[in-house]
């Protein structure tokens, strides 16, 4: 009967606790992003492979995050760096909190945040880049040889798989993880060292 308890009160509680963690996160999958946990309808999308930060418990199956990155005129979408090479969520207008920092020409520093389900995160961000490798052993080498992340800019890996991604015929989250891990070891990733969390990756 003790030991029922007991388990009853662990069960009980483990959901709770692991719902509290806050911190640096990575999305598994792209996920859709409510401007609150009881909305029905989705206000935006946060990519595959970005990062977030969990601001708090869960509500209503839902966590509250926040990803800091660059946004143009428009505020549809939030970038990695003030340039459409790596972009990290699409969102209504309105959803982007515009900072006082902004610098570049016609590119603004915003923050976005959104409440999303938390089965979308990992905070094991190796276990991320080495499936985005496999994927790119595997299917990225059947025409031509793999061609080394860090001899291609990101803004040159953006461009090459705007042309190459759809001759994959992989889903877009596969297309989109294999981008993100060779951006993120191109030639330049130091830019995106401010928005995207250090880590070994595989080669």
């Amino acid at each position: 009967m003790r030991v029922t308890s007991l388990l009853l009160v662990t069960s009980l509680l483990a959901p709770a606790a692991a719902s509290a963690e806050t911190g640096p996160r990575w999305l598994m999958t792209s996920a859709e992003l409510r401007a609150a946990p009881e909305d029905p309808e989705p206000a935006g999308e946060i990519l595959v492979a970005s990062p977030v930060t969990v601001l708090g418990p869960e509500r209503n199956g839902r966590v509250e995050v926040i990803l800091t990155g660059w946004t143009d005129r428009e505020g549809r979408a939030l970038f990695a760096t003030a340039s459409p090479s790596v972009e990290l969520a699409r969102v209504e207008p309105g959803l982007l909190t515009l900072r006082e920092d902004s610098e570049g020409e016609g590119w603004m520093r915003a923050d976005l945040r959104g409440w999303l389900d938390p089965s979308m995160l990992t905070g094991d961000a190796q276990a991320l880049w080495h499936k985005a490798f496999a994927d790119y052993r595997a299917h990225c080498t059947r025409c031509h040889p793999r061609r080394a992340p860090e001899k291609y800019s990101v803004e040159e890996w953006a461009e090459y798989f705007r042309v190459m991604g759809p001759r994959t015929r992989l889903p877009r989250d596969e297309q989109l993880l294999i981008r993100a891990y060779l951006q993120r070891h191109a030639s330049d990733a130091a830019e995106l060292e401010s928005v995207l969390p250090p880590g070994d990756l595989p080669r």
